[in-house]
């Protein structure tokens, strides 16, 4: 090879990935690198930090924007088998990582793969930084995220002027681009604008350039090639060619076609069918097809009726528009090679990787150079002589002459130089005339010739035009209650009956009926369930027409008191509000003070003050009223006041509330007033059997509420579920025997299986396993055992019945390098009076104006950091006490400190909010409470310790007591049977948010608070039916160790 030339191999894996040799080091990749005539190899897997840190230690940046050995390798130390090759100094590195992003767009699950290129380690750290916001990279060398490809790309565009992007494989059905499986039909429908940044494509072992040349959207990008090697051995199976003194920059101008020292001149190929993605076909089924025959059986499997795993070749008519491949101008050649082991292996009769196999590829590469030299461009004279067999299969291979037996569905096809008559021949010692192969002479070998199919000939599918926008239908049941009225109406809606369609149905009837959207008002439950609403209006009405009023009670509660005092509240968080309950009875316990506290706030919302909680209720109220300030019960209770004596009529003649059956009696009350008399205009939908805040004062029975109120109140029941499969719907309508049956619009079967662990830390490694078999895991090895996953981090859910059942779940998901997340509590910038102080130190620095309504204070003061502010501000609205006391400011205080001043808080937190962007873009597994999950619904659903004690939660002292074992459960009291109901009722929550799998697991031993727990399985289990569940359990193995007696004891 020329001096002005080099190869480079630009996709590999370290030991850290899944599937690979443990032995692959930096020194050893350096090795097989001279042994196989590589000049540049990507390091692989920069985003693991155990091998981040062994590049470090190992390698040196030399100042091209490459890396190179820090001190010369050995080759006979690396590969003791291999005899005098030369030591190694010259090969080079190229910073890259292989990551996986599985996510969903367009109602279809993607699965992507992405090797990226940055030209130093600063930006390699910098960028990790950002995607360790996102999922955990020290599980795999090639991380999976639940992110968009597009922001993938965008992220590592930020990174540096010179970082790239490359889509991998990118015809490979399970992880790819273009995958049958789960990929896109253009790349401009993968990375949308910023499709123009992609300028490279990798073939892939199945596909081949020619086979590229068949589809013009293609022609623009460079088709690179390369090992993806999992093991030193694999190095250089395939390679790209280049022209120039190897650097970073210049691998990237070539790419681009923008090289002038530079250029890229080709790659070295397999031969496609050797890659086991080629055809189509089911392995377990022993079936291959060509995508022709696959379209006479309608691409289903003739042994097993199921779907085929469609091949590369399929794809790649299915997407192409040329009859024969059409080499585009300005794109480079390409070469097919055959691994010089394989070709030994062929001639005298044994694997690969057999000894004798080993010793002779020992003695070629020895005497003769490195293996691509060998195979491409040594002279064949000069293995004539004495090895003319070898120089007979590298002259056929060089010219094509080869026979294909083509790969599917994950197995390797194979490829061979002679036919089985001749190496029967040779192998038994005999000389033979060496013909020109055929397939003919072949009938034992699937041969296939080297020209690829004809997209012409062959048809493989027609795109189907995609539907218009559905246009929203209703079924009699919600026709009926979105037209309802005017009288009184509640809307009985069970779980994925179509509650907010209905809702929004009804808001579209009144503004059709005329009604202005100013005289409605929408009640919801949630913050986010309010901003869900008014962006569906939005989207239906357009952003210039008026909609209608929709939020919580408290927060048009808050607007009522702004409005009707002058000024806005001083509004207490739930934490800040017991700190002032404290305050204001020093001489009470801490258990007394939880014990009346939580009497207190029940008590309000019920409307009923008992007496022994009076007198602190009444010095709470006279220290709030002291401290200008006010509670969420404050801001009911003053717009119930101010309604009641408000002698105007109501402003609303509709009021709309979604989640009935969670108001409190002061919520309640509050509705009644601002009502009708008679009811006229009030509509109300909801689930009594999802009543799962009778801790907050819910009332208990809404519906019987109601009609005691209204005695003309129409109650519509919605009894079709479309969110749930047929058998999931029986099981947890069964909890509820007594209740009408629930119709399904679903009437296939989805899955249930109930695990029975030995341990928690069992139970969550079971967990991180079914997810990641959903999934379909990360890369190729899982799809070739069978884990064809089919959904995307996002669809899945796992629900937990209090807070610190989270963190086990989590770590387990983590190890698996499964992207997910729990909620986490509000940042302390965000917190409105810390947002003002920060902005009061933004604009002494230069780095943004002073709003109106900013903060008056000295810039002396403000200098001079948060305990100088306290100490000036002190109680100037809207600060107090108890601010200057919260956590909010204190973890100000201890991040001013930490940061060092102003400037350099105020840089970290901007940081902070851009990690948040980042994080807020992927898609992840969801960890949360039974209570969180309230109004959602996934694909797959957990349910994790599903003990008595638990879940229920009842009859067991989680947070008292001393440590040790408990055994089990007391009996219920009967003045806690109403909490079991609760209870009950959570449960039939968590079971219907799912809507094809459902996964129950329960543990033998837990430890929690410190405290090893003992419990039995929870009773809601107990009639659950014996058939239809899939039931698993820990088998624990016993190792009996034998006594080993001496002869002389």
């Amino acid at each position: 090879m020329s001096s002005d030339l080099f190869r480079a191999d630009l996709h590999i894996h370290s030991r850290h990935s899944r599937a690979t040799s443990r032995n692959l080091s930096p020194r050893l990749l350096a090795a097989w690198a001279r042994v196989k005539g590589l000049d540049v190899v990507a390091t692989g897997d920069f985003t693991h930090p155990g091998w981040l840190a062994e590049l470090e230690d190992d390698l040196e940046e030399d100042g091209s924007g490459l890396l190179v050995p820090r001190q010369p390798v050995d080759v006979a130390a690396e590969i003791p088998w291999l005899e005098a090759v030369p030591p190694v100094s010259r090969t080079r590195f190229m910073l890259s990582a292989e990551i996986s992003t599985i996510y969903k767009r367009g109602d279809k699950v993607r699965k992507v793969h992405h090797l990226v290129f940055l030209p130093g380690l600063e930006q390699v750290r910098a960028l990790n930084f950002k995607l360790a916001q996102i999922g955990n990279l020290g599980s795999d060398g090639r991380p999976i995220l639940g992110l968009d490809s597009r922001h993938l790309l965008e992220m590592v565009l930020e990174t540096h002027p010179l970082a790239f992007l490359v889509p991998a494989h990118i015809w490979t059905p399970w992880f790819s681009l273009f995958g049958s499986k789960s990929g896109f039909d253009t790349i401009e429908e993968c990375y949308g604008d910023l499709a123009s940044e992609i300028f490279a494509l990798e073939t892939g072992l199945s596909s081949d350039p020619a086979m590229n040349w068949q589809w013009s959207a293609l022609d623009r990008f460079r088709m690179i090639s390369n090992s993806d090697a999992h093991s030193g051995e694999k190095l250089a199976r395939e390679a790209n060619l280049f022209s120039g003194e190897p650097s970073y920059e210049g691998i990237f101008r070539a790419l681009r076609g923008e090289g002038q020292s530079h250029k890229f001149l080709g790659t070295v190929e397999f031969f496609p069918e050797e890659g086991k993605y080629h055809l189509d076909g089911h392995r377990n089924c022993n079936v291959v097809l060509d995508p022709k025959e696959s379209k006479a059986h309608q691409n289903i499997c003739p042994v097993c009726n199921q779907p085929l795993t469609l091949g590369v070749l399929h794809r790649v008519l299915e997407l192409a528009d040329r009859g024969l491949p059409l080499q585009p101008e300005n794109q480079p050649d390409f070469h097919s090679l055959v691994p010089l082991n394989e070709l030994i292996a062929e001639i005298v009769g044994t694997g690969p990787a057999t000894k004798r196999v080993r010793n002779e590829y020992s003695r070629l590469v020895a005497s003769h150079g490195s293996e691509l030299h060998i195979l491409g461009e040594l002279p064949l004279d000069e293995l004539r002589r004495n090895k003319p067999l070898l120089a007979e299969s590298i002259s056929r291979m060089r010219q094509g002459k080869v026979l294909r037996q083509s790969g599917f569905d994950g197995n390797y096809g194979k490829i061979s130089m002679f036919t089985p008559q001749e190496q029967r021949e040779f192998l038994r010692g005999r000389s033979f005339f060496i013909p020109e192969p055929t397939a003919a002479a072949s009938p034992e070998v699937a041969a296939q010739t080297a020209a690829p199919y004809s997209a012409t000939e062959t048809q493989i599918s027609d795109h189907p035009v995609q539907d218009a926008a559905p246009v929203l239908v209703f079924n009699e049941e919600q026709d009926r209650a979105l037209r309802a009225g005017p009288h009184p109406v509640l809307v009985l809606a069970g779980p994925g009956t179509g509650k907010t369609r209905t809702l929004m149905g009804r808001i579209a009837h009144l503004l059709r009926q005329g009604v202005h959207p100013r005289r409605m008002l929408v009640v919801t439950f949630t913050r986010r369930a309010a901003q869900e609403l008014r962006e569906r209006l939005v989207n239906m009405h357009g952003e210039d027409e008026a909609i209608p009023q929709a939020d919580t009670l408290h927060a048009m509660a808050y607007e009522t008191w702004t409005r009707v005092q002058g000024e806005a509240p001083v509004l207490l968080s739930d934490d800040a509000a017991r700190r002032v309950f404290a305050a204001a009875n020093p001489e009470l316990t801490s258990a007394q003070l939880k014990q009346l506290w939580d009497e207190l706030s029940q008590a309000r919302e019920r409307r009923s003050l008992s007496e022994n909680i009076t007198e602190p209720a009444d010095r709470y109220a006279r220290q709030k009223q002291d401290w200008n300030l006010v509670d969420y019960s404050d801001l009911l209770e003053f717009w119930l006041a101010h309604a009641a004596n408000d002698q105007t009529s109501s402003p609303y003649t509709h009021i709309l509330v979604d989640e009935v059956q969670d108001l409190s009696l002061l919520q309640w009350e509050l509705l009644q007033h601002l009502s009708p008399a008679d009811g006229a205009g009030f509509w109300a939908i909801g689930d009594p059997r999802q009543c799962i805040y009778g801790f907050r004062g819910a009332v208990p029975d809404i519906a019987d509420a109601m009609q005691s109120k209204w005695s003309n109140l129409e109650t519509i029941p919605l009894n079709v579920n479309y969110r749930s499969a047929s058998n999931l719907t029986q099981l947890y309508r069964g909890l509820f025997p007594e209740e009408q049956a629930m119709q399904c619009h679903d009437q296939s079967s989805g899955r249930i299986a109930l695990f029975q662990a030995s341990t928690d830390m069992r139970e969550a490694a079971w967990i991180a396993g079914q997810v990641r078999g959903l999934l379909g895991g990360t890369g190729h090895w899982e799809s070739d055992h069978g884990r064809h996953g089919c959904l995307s981090p996002g669809d899945i859910g796992i629900l937990v019945r209090m807070k610190t059942l989270i963190p086990a779940v989590m770590q387990a998901l983590q190890r698996e390098g499964i992207p997910c997340s729990a909620p986490e509590a509000e940042p302390f910038w965000k917190e409105p009076r810390v947002a003002i102080l920060l902005q009061a130190a933004s604009g002494i620095l230069g780095l943004g104006g002073m709003e109106e309504g900013a903060l008056q204070c000295p810039q002396q003061v403000v200098v001079q950091g948060p305990v100088a502010l306290a100490a000036h501000l002190q109680d100037v609205m809207p600060f107090d006490r108890l601010f200057w006391q919260g956590k909010e400011f204190l973890a100000l205080k201890k991040a001013y400190a930490r940061h060092q001043g102003w400037a350099g808080l105020l840089t970290w937190i901007n940081f902070q909010a851009e990690l948040e962007l980042v994080r807020s873009r992927a898609e992840t597994v969801q960890v949360m409470t039974l209570h969180a999950s309230k109004g959602l619904e996934f694909e797959a659903i957990f349910l994790p310790a599903l003990e008595d004690g638990l879940l229920p939660m009842i009859g067991l002292d989680l947070f008292g007591g001393s440590g040790g074992n408990t055994a089990g459960v007391s009996n219920i009291p009967a003045g806690r049977q109403t909490d079991l109901e609760e209870e009950r009722r959570l449960f039939y929550v968590g079971l219907s948010r799912a809507k094809r799998w459902l996964f129950l697991s329960h543990a033998g031993k837990r430890n929690l608070f410190g405290r090893s727990l003992r419990l039995k399985a929870s009773r809601f289990l107990e009639n659950f039916p014996k058939k239809g569940i899939q039931r698993s359990k820990t088998v624990e193995q016993t190792v009996r160790r034998q006594k080993r007696i001496s002869l002389f004891s």
